[in-house]
């Protein structure tokens, strides 16, 4: 074991000191504030942002890489990073470490070997993993979920194919948005709002967890009228029961079997769902 490490009464200036002799190991290009002096191709020069002179131009260099409205600033103030070495205001630059086997990784290493790696190219490979890093099954729905209220049909449509698309990704705030909005809807009366349901339906498909679903579509049963133009809402309604638990549909649609509300064709295809297509019905045991 080595010796104890003791501090004495002055090791504040000997950690001061080590932290001045690590500075003087760094240069301006291991510097956060260290801008190249092209915004296209490669160079040795760069600029320091914390320049008071650039403070004017920051916006357009780092959003828009934008050079050309401060050009001869740049010609002026530029310098080689490596050769300087780091000043008081120095702060590390953030590094990134990429697997090479990553999907990222993989694809920096097709865009280098191929010559394709330019600062467009890189920033869309580093967009495609933010977008493939993000949770999609906690992704806020307050949005999508506002929305759904506009009078705006296009903005309701977006909203729901939004609220779709993260259904299949498992979130299960967004099932639950969409369940909450078709329980608001009055029974359809016309061909548009059976389809705009049957739309509704399509996105709430895309979910495993049927079990869910299954108790706002045997409401919306009891709530629509039997008729020409709901039959298609209805069937699909079925059609979709048909996939879920048995425990979990059965009860409910058993009892619409002697409810005096429901045509006997509805009855019939309830029965068939439930007990098989040779089945018999029960007065007749």
């Amino acid at each position: 074991m080595g010796d104890p490490i003791c501090l004495s009464v002055g090791w504040e200036g000997d950690v001061r000191e080590r932290i001045r002799r690590g500075m003087e190991k760094k240069t301006c290009l291991d510097c956060s504030a260290y801008l190249p002096a092209s915004g296209k191709e490669p160079t040795e020069f760069g600029i320091c942002l914390k320049d008071e002179a650039f403070e004017p131009f920051i916006e357009e260099l780092l959003e828009d890489l934008n050079f050309t409205s401060c050009r001869d600033l740049i010609e002026e103030k530029k310098f080689v990073g490596e050769d300087r070495r780091a000043c008081p205001d120095f702060e590390e630059l953030e590094r990134i470490e990429i697997d090479d086997n990553s999907p990222f990784g993989k694809e920096l290493r097709r865009l280098a070997d191929s010559g394709e790696l330019t600062p467009d190219t890189l920033e869309s490979a580093l967009f495609e993993e933010q977008v493939r890093r993000i949770d999609w099954k906690t992704v806020p729905v307050d949005d999508y979920v506002r929305r759904l209220q506009s009078r705006d049909p296009k903005d309701r449509k977006s909203a729901i194919s939004g609220l779709g698309a993260l259904i299949a990704s498992g979130n299960s705030a967004a099932l639950q948005a969409l369940i909450e909005f078709l329980r608001s809807l009055p029974p359809p009366a016309t061909i548009n709002e059976v389809h705009f349901r049957k739309e509704i339906l399509w996105h709430l498909s895309c979910t495993s967890d049927r079990a869910t679903v299954a108790p706002c579509l045997i409401d919306d049963l009891y709530r629509t009228p039997s008729n020409n133009t709901t039959k298609q809402w209805i069937s699909d309604i079925l059609r979709f029961l048909k996939s879920c638990p048995l425990d979990v549909i059965e009860e409910p649609l058993e009892g619409m079997l002697s409810d005096k509300r429901f045509s006997y064709r509805l009855k019939k295809k309830i029965r068939e769902m439930l007990y098989g297509e040779e089945a018999i019905w029960p007065d007749e045991i």
